[in-house]
Protein backbone atom coordinates (compact mmCIF):
# COMPACT_ATOMS: atom_id res chain seq x y z
CA UNK A 1 0.00 0.00 0.00
CA UNK A 2 1.12 3.53 -0.70
CA UNK A 3 1.64 5.86 -3.63
CA UNK A 4 1.16 4.38 -7.07
CA UNK A 5 4.45 3.79 -8.90
CA UNK A 6 5.25 2.90 -12.49
CA UNK A 7 8.17 1.19 -14.21
CA UNK A 8 11.20 3.40 -14.68
CA UNK A 9 14.91 3.63 -13.94
CA UNK A 10 16.39 4.92 -10.65
CA UNK A 11 16.42 8.71 -10.66
CA UNK A 12 19.86 8.60 -9.04
CA UNK A 13 21.32 7.35 -12.33
CA UNK A 14 18.91 8.95 -14.79
CA UNK A 15 17.46 12.26 -13.59
CA UNK A 16 15.85 12.85 -16.99
CA UNK A 17 12.83 10.77 -17.93
CA UNK A 18 13.74 8.49 -20.84
CA UNK A 19 12.00 9.10 -24.17
CA UNK A 20 11.12 5.42 -24.50
CA UNK A 21 8.27 3.98 -22.55
CA UNK A 22 8.64 1.54 -19.63
CA UNK A 23 9.56 -1.54 -21.62
CA UNK A 24 12.47 -3.92 -22.15
CA UNK A 25 14.15 -1.64 -24.69
CA UNK A 26 14.20 1.18 -22.14
CA UNK A 27 15.77 -1.14 -19.57
CA UNK A 28 18.40 -2.32 -22.10
CA UNK A 29 19.28 1.25 -23.10
CA UNK A 30 19.57 2.25 -19.44
CA UNK A 31 21.88 -0.69 -18.70
CA UNK A 32 24.35 0.56 -21.34
CA UNK A 33 23.83 4.27 -20.75
CA UNK A 34 26.87 6.36 -19.79
CA UNK A 35 24.95 7.78 -16.86
CA UNK A 36 24.69 4.27 -15.38
CA UNK A 37 28.03 3.33 -13.81
CA UNK A 38 26.89 -0.05 -12.50
CA UNK A 39 27.21 -2.14 -15.67
CA UNK A 40 30.90 -1.47 -16.43
CA UNK A 41 31.85 -1.54 -12.74
CA UNK A 42 30.11 -4.83 -11.99
CA UNK A 43 31.46 -6.46 -15.16
CA UNK A 44 35.04 -5.27 -14.58
CA UNK A 45 34.84 -6.44 -10.98
CA UNK A 46 33.65 -9.93 -11.97
CA UNK A 47 36.43 -10.30 -14.54
CA UNK A 48 38.93 -9.20 -11.89
CA UNK A 49 37.53 -11.79 -9.47
CA UNK A 50 37.90 -14.55 -12.06
CA UNK A 51 41.57 -13.68 -12.54
CA UNK A 52 42.53 -12.88 -8.95
CA UNK A 53 40.18 -15.09 -6.96
CA UNK A 54 38.59 -12.10 -5.25
CA UNK A 55 36.96 -8.99 -6.66
CA UNK A 56 38.01 -5.42 -5.93
CA UNK A 57 34.56 -5.45 -4.34
CA UNK A 58 34.60 -8.83 -2.63
CA UNK A 59 30.83 -9.20 -2.65
CA UNK A 60 30.47 -9.59 -6.43
CA UNK A 61 26.78 -10.30 -5.98
CA UNK A 62 26.07 -7.15 -3.95
CA UNK A 63 27.15 -3.62 -4.91
CA UNK A 64 24.57 -2.11 -2.58
CA UNK A 65 24.74 -0.75 0.93
CA UNK A 66 25.05 -4.25 2.39
CA UNK A 67 28.03 -5.15 0.18
CA UNK A 68 31.74 -4.77 0.91
CA UNK A 69 33.59 -1.55 0.12
CA UNK A 70 36.08 -1.70 -2.77
CA UNK A 71 39.69 -2.25 -1.75
CA UNK A 72 40.88 -0.05 -4.64
CA UNK A 73 38.00 2.26 -5.68
CA UNK A 74 40.07 4.36 -8.11
CA UNK A 75 41.30 1.23 -9.86
CA UNK A 76 37.75 -0.07 -10.24
CA UNK A 77 36.60 3.25 -11.66
CA UNK A 78 39.51 3.32 -14.10
CA UNK A 79 38.87 -0.23 -15.32
CA UNK A 80 35.15 0.49 -15.73
CA UNK A 81 35.75 3.64 -17.78
CA UNK A 82 38.37 1.93 -19.96
CA UNK A 83 36.11 -1.07 -20.49
CA UNK A 84 33.22 1.14 -21.59
CA UNK A 85 34.91 3.95 -23.53
CA UNK A 86 38.36 2.77 -24.66
CA UNK A 87 37.71 -0.97 -25.12
CA UNK A 88 34.06 -0.44 -26.23
CA UNK A 89 32.79 -3.31 -24.05
CA UNK A 90 35.41 -5.78 -25.33
CA UNK A 91 35.98 -8.46 -22.67
CA UNK A 92 39.06 -9.68 -24.55
CA UNK A 93 40.71 -6.26 -24.33
CA UNK A 94 39.81 -5.92 -20.66
CA UNK A 95 41.26 -9.34 -19.81
CA UNK A 96 44.38 -8.62 -21.86
CA UNK A 97 44.96 -5.34 -20.01
CA UNK A 98 44.66 -7.05 -16.62
CA UNK A 99 46.83 -10.11 -17.34
CA UNK A 100 49.61 -7.95 -18.84
CA UNK A 101 49.74 -5.75 -15.75
CA UNK A 102 52.60 -5.96 -13.26
CA UNK A 103 50.09 -6.75 -10.53
CA UNK A 104 48.90 -9.92 -12.27
CA UNK A 105 52.37 -11.03 -13.35
CA UNK A 106 54.10 -10.69 -9.99
CA UNK A 107 55.32 -13.83 -8.22
CA UNK A 108 53.86 -15.44 -5.12
CA UNK A 109 56.36 -14.25 -2.52
CA UNK A 110 54.98 -14.47 0.99
CA UNK A 111 57.74 -13.05 3.18
CA UNK A 112 57.52 -11.79 6.75
CA UNK A 113 56.81 -8.20 5.72
CA UNK A 114 53.88 -9.23 3.52
CA UNK A 115 52.62 -11.62 6.18
CA UNK A 116 52.51 -8.77 8.69
CA UNK A 117 51.19 -5.96 6.50
CA UNK A 118 48.96 -7.82 4.01
CA UNK A 119 48.06 -11.30 5.33
CA UNK A 120 44.89 -11.61 3.22
CA UNK A 121 46.54 -10.11 0.10
CA UNK A 122 43.92 -7.37 0.12
CA UNK A 123 46.48 -4.88 -1.18
CA UNK A 124 47.73 -7.26 -3.91
CA UNK A 125 51.27 -7.38 -2.58
CA UNK A 126 51.83 -10.78 -4.22
CA UNK A 127 50.31 -13.06 -6.83
CA UNK A 128 46.92 -14.47 -5.92
CA UNK A 129 46.66 -18.14 -5.04
CA UNK A 130 43.30 -19.86 -5.15
CA UNK A 131 41.85 -23.25 -6.05
CA UNK A 132 40.42 -23.89 -9.48
CA UNK A 133 36.65 -24.08 -9.84
CA UNK A 134 34.89 -27.44 -9.52
CA UNK A 135 34.57 -27.86 -13.28
CA UNK A 136 38.17 -26.79 -13.93
CA UNK A 137 39.59 -29.21 -11.34
CA UNK A 138 38.12 -32.11 -13.31
CA UNK A 139 38.95 -30.60 -16.72
CA UNK A 140 42.56 -29.96 -15.79
CA UNK A 141 42.96 -33.52 -14.52
CA UNK A 142 41.60 -34.97 -17.75
CA UNK A 143 43.73 -32.59 -19.82
CA UNK A 144 46.93 -33.54 -17.98
CA UNK A 145 46.04 -37.20 -18.56
CA UNK A 146 45.50 -36.59 -22.28
CA UNK A 147 41.81 -37.57 -22.07
CA UNK A 148 39.92 -34.25 -22.23
CA UNK A 149 37.64 -34.00 -25.27
CA UNK A 150 37.80 -30.82 -27.35
CA UNK A 151 34.33 -31.41 -28.77
CA UNK A 152 32.04 -28.39 -28.48
CA UNK A 153 28.27 -28.09 -28.25
CA UNK A 154 25.65 -30.78 -28.18
CA UNK A 155 23.47 -32.35 -25.48
CA UNK A 156 24.66 -32.92 -21.88
CA UNK A 157 26.66 -36.03 -21.01
CA UNK A 158 26.90 -38.35 -18.03
CA UNK A 159 30.53 -38.89 -16.98
CA UNK A 160 31.45 -41.62 -14.47
CA UNK A 161 30.51 -41.21 -10.83
CA UNK A 162 30.47 -43.57 -7.83
CA UNK A 163 27.72 -46.18 -7.89
CA UNK A 164 24.58 -45.66 -5.82
CA UNK A 165 24.80 -41.87 -5.42
CA UNK A 166 22.39 -40.70 -8.11
CA UNK A 167 18.72 -40.93 -7.29
CA UNK A 168 15.88 -39.52 -9.38
CA UNK A 169 13.12 -38.57 -6.96
CA UNK A 170 10.41 -37.63 -9.48
CA UNK A 171 10.94 -40.12 -12.32
CA UNK A 172 12.52 -43.43 -13.17
CA UNK A 173 15.51 -41.78 -14.87
CA UNK A 174 18.86 -43.52 -14.42
CA UNK A 175 22.44 -42.32 -14.62
CA UNK A 176 23.94 -44.08 -17.64
CA UNK A 177 27.64 -43.32 -18.07
CA UNK A 178 28.29 -41.85 -21.52
CA UNK A 179 30.48 -43.96 -23.81
CA UNK A 180 33.50 -43.01 -25.89
CA UNK A 181 34.58 -39.38 -26.18
CA UNK A 182 31.50 -38.10 -24.33
CA UNK A 183 32.88 -39.70 -21.16
CA UNK A 184 35.66 -37.07 -21.19
CA UNK A 185 33.78 -33.92 -22.17
CA UNK A 186 34.38 -30.67 -20.34
CA UNK A 187 32.60 -30.22 -17.03
CA UNK A 188 30.26 -27.59 -18.46
CA UNK A 189 28.49 -30.34 -20.44
CA UNK A 190 27.80 -32.56 -17.42
CA UNK A 191 24.14 -33.50 -16.98
CA UNK A 192 22.81 -31.60 -13.98
CA UNK A 193 19.77 -32.36 -11.86
CA UNK A 194 19.08 -29.83 -9.15
CA UNK A 195 17.87 -32.43 -6.66
CA UNK A 196 20.92 -34.64 -7.33
CA UNK A 197 23.94 -32.58 -8.50
CA UNK A 198 27.06 -34.25 -9.85
CA UNK A 199 28.68 -35.27 -6.53
CA UNK A 200 32.37 -34.55 -7.14
CA UNK A 201 31.66 -31.03 -8.42
CA UNK A 202 29.31 -30.31 -5.52
CA UNK A 203 32.11 -31.37 -3.17
CA UNK A 204 34.31 -28.73 -4.81
CA UNK A 205 31.69 -26.01 -4.15
CA UNK A 206 29.76 -26.05 -7.42
CA UNK A 207 26.32 -24.53 -7.04
CA UNK A 208 23.25 -26.77 -6.91
CA UNK A 209 21.56 -24.28 -9.31
CA UNK A 210 18.45 -24.05 -7.15
CA UNK A 211 19.07 -20.30 -6.92
CA UNK A 212 21.22 -17.85 -8.88
CA UNK A 213 24.71 -17.75 -7.39
CA UNK A 214 27.14 -15.10 -8.61
CA UNK A 215 30.03 -15.96 -6.29
CA UNK A 216 31.17 -19.36 -4.99
CA UNK A 217 32.58 -19.41 -1.49
CA UNK A 218 35.49 -21.91 -1.56
CA UNK A 219 35.82 -24.52 1.17
CA UNK A 220 38.61 -26.90 2.13
CA UNK A 221 37.40 -30.27 3.44
CA UNK A 222 38.71 -33.87 3.66
CA UNK A 223 35.94 -34.93 1.26
CA UNK A 224 37.74 -33.11 -1.55
CA UNK A 225 40.84 -35.24 -1.05
CA UNK A 226 38.67 -38.38 -1.04
CA UNK A 227 37.26 -37.32 -4.42
CA UNK A 228 40.63 -36.80 -6.12
CA UNK A 229 41.97 -40.03 -4.61
CA UNK A 230 39.01 -42.36 -5.19
CA UNK A 231 36.42 -40.94 -7.58
CA UNK A 232 36.25 -43.03 -10.81
CA UNK A 233 37.12 -39.99 -12.97
CA UNK A 234 40.36 -39.35 -11.09
CA UNK A 235 41.33 -43.03 -10.81
CA UNK A 236 40.92 -43.40 -14.57
CA UNK A 237 42.82 -40.16 -15.17
CA UNK A 238 45.72 -41.38 -13.02
CA UNK A 239 45.91 -44.55 -15.14
CA UNK A 240 45.87 -42.57 -18.39
CA UNK A 241 48.50 -40.21 -17.04
CA UNK A 242 50.62 -43.16 -15.92
CA UNK A 243 50.58 -44.64 -19.42
CA UNK A 244 51.30 -41.23 -20.92
CA UNK A 245 54.30 -40.67 -18.65
CA UNK A 246 55.64 -44.14 -19.33
CA UNK A 247 55.56 -43.58 -23.09
CA UNK A 248 57.36 -40.22 -22.91
CA UNK A 249 60.89 -41.63 -22.51
CA UNK A 250 62.94 -44.74 -21.83
CA UNK A 251 64.25 -43.94 -18.34
CA UNK A 252 62.30 -43.38 -15.14
CA UNK A 253 64.04 -40.09 -14.38
CA UNK A 254 63.25 -38.61 -17.79
CA UNK A 255 59.66 -39.88 -17.68
CA UNK A 256 59.12 -38.18 -14.35
CA UNK A 257 60.77 -34.95 -15.48
CA UNK A 258 58.78 -34.67 -18.69
CA UNK A 259 55.49 -35.84 -17.16
CA UNK A 260 55.82 -33.45 -14.24
CA UNK A 261 56.48 -30.59 -16.67
CA UNK A 262 53.22 -31.38 -18.51
CA UNK A 263 51.17 -31.60 -15.30
CA UNK A 264 52.64 -28.65 -13.40
CA UNK A 265 53.78 -26.39 -16.27
CA UNK A 266 57.17 -25.99 -14.63
CA UNK A 267 60.42 -27.97 -14.38
CA UNK A 268 60.68 -30.43 -11.53
CA UNK A 269 63.17 -29.76 -8.72
CA UNK A 270 65.83 -32.37 -8.05
CA UNK A 271 64.49 -33.07 -4.55
CA UNK A 272 60.99 -33.58 -5.97
CA UNK A 273 62.23 -35.98 -8.64
CA UNK A 274 64.10 -38.08 -6.08
CA UNK A 275 61.04 -38.34 -3.86
CA UNK A 276 58.85 -39.41 -6.78
CA UNK A 277 61.43 -41.97 -7.85
CA UNK A 278 61.43 -43.36 -4.32
CA UNK A 279 57.62 -43.55 -4.38
CA UNK A 280 57.78 -45.35 -7.73
CA UNK A 281 60.22 -47.91 -6.34
CA UNK A 282 57.95 -48.61 -3.37
CA UNK A 283 54.89 -48.86 -5.65
CA UNK A 284 56.68 -51.36 -7.89
CA UNK A 285 57.56 -53.41 -4.85
CA UNK A 286 53.93 -53.36 -3.72
CA UNK A 287 52.54 -54.56 -7.07
CA UNK A 288 55.39 -57.01 -7.83
CA UNK A 289 53.46 -60.04 -6.55
CA UNK A 290 49.94 -58.64 -6.76
CA UNK A 291 48.91 -59.27 -10.37
CA UNK A 292 45.24 -59.56 -9.46
CA UNK A 293 45.21 -56.24 -7.62
CA UNK A 294 46.94 -54.52 -10.55
CA UNK A 295 44.47 -55.94 -13.08
CA UNK A 296 41.47 -54.90 -10.98
CA UNK A 297 42.87 -51.37 -10.90
CA UNK A 298 43.37 -51.34 -14.67
CA UNK A 299 39.76 -52.42 -15.16
CA UNK A 300 38.80 -48.85 -14.18
CA UNK A 301 40.18 -47.60 -17.52
CA UNK A 302 37.69 -47.22 -20.38
CA UNK A 303 40.45 -46.32 -22.86
CA UNK A 304 42.84 -48.63 -24.71
CA UNK A 305 45.86 -49.71 -22.67
CA UNK A 306 49.22 -50.32 -24.28
CA UNK A 307 49.61 -54.14 -24.24
CA UNK A 308 53.40 -53.80 -24.30
CA UNK A 309 53.41 -52.25 -20.82
CA UNK A 310 52.99 -54.81 -17.98
CA UNK A 311 49.86 -54.21 -15.85
CA UNK A 312 51.99 -54.12 -12.68
CA UNK A 313 54.04 -51.30 -14.20
CA UNK A 314 51.03 -49.18 -15.13
CA UNK A 315 49.56 -49.74 -11.66
CA UNK A 316 52.81 -48.65 -10.02
CA UNK A 317 53.04 -45.52 -12.15
CA UNK A 318 49.39 -44.71 -11.44
CA UNK A 319 50.24 -44.39 -7.74
CA UNK A 320 52.81 -41.79 -8.77
CA UNK A 321 50.46 -39.85 -11.03
CA UNK A 322 47.62 -40.00 -8.50
CA UNK A 323 49.98 -38.39 -6.01
CA UNK A 324 50.70 -35.58 -8.47
CA UNK A 325 46.97 -35.07 -9.13
CA UNK A 326 46.47 -34.66 -5.38
CA UNK A 327 49.23 -32.12 -4.88
CA UNK A 328 47.98 -28.77 -3.66
CA UNK A 329 49.83 -27.06 -6.50
CA UNK A 330 47.98 -29.11 -9.11
CA UNK A 331 44.58 -27.97 -7.82
CA UNK A 332 45.49 -24.30 -7.52
CA UNK A 333 45.56 -21.59 -10.12
CA UNK A 334 49.03 -21.71 -11.78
Amino acid sequence: PGDEVSASVPLLFSPQSPAQGPNRLMAALWLMDKNNPLTPRVTANRVWAQLFGKGIVETEEDFGSQGALPSHPELLDSLAVQFRDEYRWSLKKLIRAIVLSNTYQQSFVFDEARRERDPQNRWLSRSSRFRLSAEAVRDQTLAAAGLLSSKQGGPPVMPPQPEGLWRSTYSGARWITSPGEDRYRRGIYTFWKRTTPYPSMETFDATTREVCQIRRIPTNTPLQALVTLNDPVYVEASLAMAQRWYQLASSDAERIERGFQIAMIRPIAESERLRLQDLLARSRQHFANRDGEARRLLEQAAFSLDPSIPPNEIAAWSVLTSTVINLDEFLMRP
